[in-house]
């Protein structure tokens, strides 16, 4: 993975995987954020992952382009996260500069939420629940804060179905106190305060704080695709 330098060799010596047609050999450019900064990634790796890229690299192919992938709506600290997590199978906040916003519990929520939208957008399943099980251990261990910019840029770039709004809308639920959402309302989406009283509603009198997202329960906040077959313990504690 690099971010300046340009390599023609498929990673680790080796042809392209049986998968990946000889057009994917070599590298693709992406261009992050609106300032576009530039990353160089083998185009077997990041394809192995994301049909999204998948179908990017067939397009430019096709048309005769060059690999360049352009992405003005994803930051470019969310681009490295992915990639960083494309050849090694791991989340590591630690590969960012940690700014004043990234070194506070709710800088590095949102930049989790943010990756986990990317996975959404890349059609990354895997990445999507791994970023999941981060926030659910963080909650686990009560280093999760969000701030409510963070529930917004969630309501804005997702489902009404989405594993992330639930998981925030159980932590909302459990954690947040009258005076404290009176101040924040204002704030919020109409669409997440409207979330939240469903929810508070649905669940009829029990302790809210039942409902607290784990990590033991994380399958219950996993994408299972269309199939929707639950997944096991190890679900998303291995690539595949």
């Amino acid at each position: 993975m690099t971010s300046t330098t340009t390599s023609n060799k498929v990673d680790g010596g080796h042809p392209p995987a049986k998968r990946f047609k000889p057009t994917y050999s070599g590298t693709i450019t992406i261009l992050a954020g609106t300032g576009e900064t530039l990353f160089e990634v083998h185009k077997d790796i990041i394809c192995k992952h994301s049909d999204f890229f998948v179908a990017s690299c067939s397009k430019a192919w096709a048309e005769g382009k060059e690999g360049t992938v352009k992405l003005p709506t994803v930051e470019s600290a969310t681009v490295k996260l992915y990639i960083h997590w494309a050849y090694t199978g791991n989340i590591n906040l630690d590969v960012l500069d940690y700014g004043p916003g990234l070194a506070s519990n709710y800088g590095q929520t949102a930049q989790l939420f943010r990756l986990y939208i990317a996975a959404d957008m890349f059609l990354d399943r895997i990445m999507k629940n791994k970023a999941m099980d981060t926030i659910l251990q963080r909650m686990n261990k009560r280093t999760f804060a969000v701030d409510w910019h963070s529930a917004n840029l969630v309501w804005d770039n997702t489902t009404g179905d989405s594993p992330l709004r639930s998981a925030i809308l159980h932590w909302s639920a459990a954690t947040t106190t009258r005076d404290g959402f009176s101040k924040a309302v204002l704030s919020l989406r109409p669409a997440f305060v409207i979330d939240l009283a469903g929810t508070l509603l649905d669940l009829k009198g029990e302790a809210a704080f039942a409902k607290y997202p784990t990590y033991e329960r994380r399958s219950q906040y996993h994408d299972h695709g269309v199939d929707n077959v639950k997944c096991s313990e190890k679900c998303s504690t291995q690539m595949t």
